[in-house]
């Protein structure tokens, strides 16, 4: 047992030998370490080098993008042509085969020439109107609508009135001449009953508002029964311009 410890000891003394003999080498001959190239430039030296690089990268990165921007606009510019000419062909071979359809049935549209003409504002349609130079296809759906909604026209003046509408004039030296191609038959107007009349029936109309047409329905619940529009000057809510329009309008009976 003793002997086995004494080979022990000397086994670890043998072991601290090594140990130190290896530290005492490592303290005389350090290992050498390679110097840093780039430590030794100055600071100039090393921005300027990398800006160029960063100059370079972003000259790259340029050239890419208006490489691939002429490639999107190369390819649109083709795809927009092709368009263009199937669009075309549609186009051509719609009217061909409306052309044909026209052809098969008789059909043949011959455009109405402009005249100077007299027309009744409570008797005629849209066509009729379009006759009338200066007047357009809409044009003449605003009268025929605003006619609707008066009840007829009692003087070829309330042309004037058309809502979101000016008639043009371009054609004519002034708009008194075009108001001459225009009569208005007053025995054609729709007449409210103002005596059986409700307040939504008598706003319905373009010169009353909601407010006047309750002034009017009060009025005549208080007085049983209205006779004229002098019954209706008592009215604050109803001054004398708009009872001079609204008098054709209104029926008493």
């Amino acid at each position: 047992m003793s002997l086995l410890a004494r080979e022990q000891r000397i086994a670890a003394t043998i072991l601290c030998g090594i140990a130190l003999i290896v530290w005492f080498v490592m303290a005389i001959c350090p290992s050498p370490i390679p110097p840093n190239p780039s430590s030794k430039k100055p600071w100039s030296e090393r921005r300027d080098s990398i800006r160029l690089a960063d100059s370079l990268r972003f000259e790259q990165w340029k050239a890419d993008r208006e490489a691939r921007y002429d490639s999107f606009f190369i390819a649109d510019s083709i795809r927009h042509e092709q368009w263009r000419i199937e669009r075309q062909q549609r186009w051509d071979s719609m009217r061909v085969a409306d052309s044909l359809w026209r052809d098969s049935i008789g059909i043949c549209f011959v455009p109405r020439p402009k005249k100077d003409t007299i027309l009744d504002l409570n008797h005629c349609d849209t066509t009729e109107l379009q006759l009338i130079r200066g007047i357009g296809r809409y044009t003449a759906v605003q009268i025929v609508s605003y006619r609707q909604q008066l009840g007829g026209y009692y003087s070829p003046s309330q042309l004037l009135e058309l809502p979101n509408h000016q008639l043009p004039i371009t054609n004519y030296p002034s708009f008194d001449t075009l108001l001459y191609r225009f009569t208005a038959d007053t025995t054609a107007i729709q007449r409210i009953p103002v005596n059986s009349s409700s307040v939504d029936r008598l706003a319905r109309h373009p010169y009353l508002r909601y407010e006047q047409a309750k002034a009017i329905y009060t009025l005549r619940r208080n007085k049983v029964r209205l006779s004229s529009i002098e019954d209706l000057r008592s009215l604050t809510e109803l001054p004398d311009s708009t009872l001079l329009r609204l008098a054709p309008y209104l029926s008493f009976e």
